[in-house]
């Protein structure tokens, strides 16, 4: 068992070269998948009514209407400081020059 120590060992470092080999076989089957899959989200895209397309859709508006509500919030927020940051200067809180 090792006891605990202040300073960092020194590791070696190892160089990690794996070697790229060209398979034309393993090509044309990733481009038969992909070919498979551009044409499932074409067919995809035409369907418009379900149970899933109607959760998507409520979540996409869900998530629209909670990035406005971030959005003024912000905006809230950053008009809030300003004029608590302007009054602190009226004030004589501040010693800035406006």
């Amino acid at each position: 068992m090792r006891l605990p120590t202040l300073f960092k060992q020194n590791s070696n470092k190892s160089y990690g070269y794996s070697p790229r080999y060209y398979s034309e076989r393993k090509e044309r089957i990733e481009r038969l998948k992909r070919e498979k899959e551009a044409s499932t989200a074409d067919q995809s895209l035409f369907r418009t009514s379900g149970p899933k397309s109607f959760r998507e859709d409520w979540r996409r508006q869900k998530s629209q209407a909670m990035e406005k509500n971030r959005r003024i919030r912000l905006a809230v927020i950053f008009v809030f400081l300003l004029l608590a940051f302007y009054t602190a200067v009226q004030m004589g809180g501040l010693d800035i020059l406006l």
